[in-house]
């Protein structure tokens, strides 16, 4: 019973700490990086990463909800970009990111002595792209016209016709020049992020566990 209520007394705290990180990283726009002028990537959707690793899916789905409500009333106070002011846009594939994090990271924590900072990393890049590919999926079912005219220009860049694009060739077409311009770096961003916050966590934890044996801890 006394370890049932630590591991939620956890996830709470866990939930509570992520949530506020997706907090200030929505508001204060510290979400958003600029790499050397011309790549912009959002690491908005790592905290809720995070959390579905450290904590699991639950607490995960918590973040997520946090992140997409804090998205529509940021869209609501600064509407640069209307399509998140409909919740299918901006709330609902933000909690399929922890579905996707915490799927990928138990199936590869069956295999054998897989390295956890491995199967986080892992997790961590296809929750990103789960992030991309069901927002994206979402504005182009709602949107589609609107989405295809804002990224014409883009899509004739990559060699596109963007007369012939329709249906699931469209969307395609649109994932593809999404993840050439910062999807792909996002992903980066992400798996480097996770990579070294679970570091410092196993170190941490290690070297506490050492002390501990050593009785230099009570």
């Amino acid at each position: 019973m006394e370890k049932s209520n630590r591991e939620l007394n956890y996830k709470i705290a866990l939930t509570g700490i992520f949530g506020a990180l997706s907090l200030v990283l929505v508001f204060t726009h510290l979400g958003f990086i600029s790499i050397g002028g011309f790549i912009s990537i959002t690491v908005m959707h790592i905290p809720t990463i995070l959390v579905t690793i450290l904590g699991g899916l639950v607490p995960g789905l918590g973040v997520g909800l946090i992140f997409g409500i804090t998205s529509l009333i940021n869209t609501v106070m600064n509407p640069v970009n209307p399509f998140f002011l409909n919740p299918m846009v901006s709330i609902v594939p933000r909690l399929l990111i922890p579905v996707v994090t915490w799927i990928v990271y138990r199936i590869l924590n069956l295999i054998p002595k897989m390295p956890k900072i491995l199967s986080g990393s892992v997790a961590a890049a296809f929750g990103t792209f789960a992030n991309t590919f069901f927002v994206m999926g979402a504005i182009y079912i709602l949107y589609g016209r609107e989405l295809m005219e804002g990224m014409g220009g883009a899509l004739s860049k990559m060699g596109f016709d963007v007369a012939s694009l329709s249906g699931l060739k469209g969307y395609f077409a649109i994932l593809a020049c999404t993840m050439a311009s910062n999807g792909i770096w996002e992903i980066v961003g992400a798996v480097v992020i996770t990579v070294a916050v679970l570091s410092s966590l196993y170190l941490f934890k290690k070297g506490k566990s050492k002390l501990n044996k050593s009785g230099g801890a009570k």
